[in-house]
């Protein structure tokens, strides 16, 4: 997947690399919600099941490391509705919390996915 430097996040099960300077993708539409991932399969999997739902047009934000969240906040608060499909392991619920501690923009969803470490995992022990 590119990043908005130009370089590509490669992942296989065995690494995660980036070609060039590791930086967040962004996929803006003008929508006026945004949807965020720590990863690429996790918006990966998002994008599948929005395939059985009607999906509401919205731009989306893949992290590559939750470390580079910080980065994405001003593309992030120019929306007026945040959501935040984080891992549920101590870095992504930190991070989720403190984001909600900045504005009521930012909305937890992984709830949805409670029990398993991401999107995916959870995607994956249901089908």
């Amino acid at each position: 997947m590119q990043n908005d430097s130009g370089g590509y996040e490669l992942r296989n099960s065995f690494t995660k690399l980036a070609s060039t300077s590791k930086d967040i993708t962004t996929i803006d539409i003008g929508a006026s919600t945004v949807s965020v991932f720590e990863g690429m399969f996790d918006f990966l999997s998002y994008k599948t099941i929005m395939t059985q739902t009607v999906e509401v047009p919205e731009n989306h934000v893949v992290l590559n490391s939750i470390s580079l969240f910080e980065r994405s906040r001003s593309f992030l608060e120019r929306h007026s509705q945040i959501n935040l499909y984080l891992d549920r392991d101590t870095a992504g619920l930190k991070c989720s919390s403190a984001a909600k501690a900045i504005s009521e923009k930012y909305n937890d969803a992984s709830g949805i996915y409670d029990g398993f470490k991401d999107l995916n995992d959870w995607l994956v022990s249901i089908t």
